[in-house]
């Protein structure tokens, strides 16, 4: 049915049962699918079951912004949220830790050597410690995510795969940090996050286009722990993954069929 379905990147309009003339809300979002700020803003109107229309726009190292786009907002930030006709281009308050652990994550994955390790792990230990402090998975307790979670897991999910691709640094599956694997896991059960979220490969090839490289350090070689987690509730086996893959390739022939 045309606006319902479950969440996914190439949805253009959300009703969840309400009637789309009682929109109020255009999300205009990378048509990456890939930009940690459209995400919170995606993940919230998902969780909340906003009813809301999309629009997708380039991010600026990806292509020019079409210009009906800079006439509503001349800046061309993203994500920017369009309410009853006002451009609000503010996508969420900032928290000072989650501010400190991403300015942390700068200075350990572009910087030379081990150079920052020390205060990136301790940053991962103040945030590790205001989770397991919580009753539940989420840092404001509760059963579902606040607006806290969401501004921190898109920056998380791809801290995970940098640290480990340029630093050898893991953050999941080493028993350190169990308040964080704990939070991951709750938010891996949940639809609407896995419908956003991206995967290792692409994150560390996103990275350098937005930040630059990191820089590397001498690794040790791969192991079973070097890849990316798939929990068991995830895992839908050899079959669905191989339909997933065909339908993927499928979409790219025909985007590359119209596009000629």
């Amino acid at each position: 049915m045309r606006g319902e379905g479950p969440t996914h990147r190439e949805n253009k309009l959300r009703l969840f049962g309400h009637d789309e003339k009682e929109i109020r809300v255009v999300l205009y979002r990378d048509s990456a699918a890939w930009c940690p700020y459209c995400q919170k803003v995606w993940l919230l109107l998902e969780e909340k079951k906003i009813p809301y229309k999309i629009e997708l726009i380039n991010m600026r190292s990806y292509g020019d912004k079409p210009d009906w786009f800079l006439a509503k907002n001349p800046r061309g930030l993203l994500p920017v949220v369009e309410v009853d006709g006002k451009m609000i281009s503010e996508s969420v308050y900032i928290m000072q830790l989650e501010r400190r652990l991403f300015g942390d994550w700068c200075g350990f994955v572009f910087q030379p050597g081990s150079f920052g390790k020390s205060s990136f792990e301790a940053t991962l230990n103040l945030v590790d410690e205001a989770l397991t402090s919580s009753p539940g998975p989420w840092f404001l307790g509760g059963d579902n995510p606040s607006i806290v979670d969401l501004q921190y897991i898109s920056h998380i999910e791809r801290m995970i795969p940098s640290c480990l691709y340029w630093k050898g640094f893991q953050m999941r599956g080493n028993g350190k940090w169990k308040g964080i694997e704990r939070w991951l896991a709750a938010f891996e059960e949940r639809p609407t996050y896995m419908a956003t979220k991206s995967d290792y490969y692409t994150h560390v090839m996103d990275i350098p286009p937005q930040y630059g490289p990191g820089q590397s350090l001498p690794l040790a070689p791969l192991s079973e722990t070097s890849l990316e987690p798939v929990l068991p509730f995830n895992n839908l086996g050899e079959e669905a993954a191989r339909h997933e893959a065909a339908t993927v390739l499928l979409g790219n022939h025909q985007v590359g069929e119209s596009s000629s």
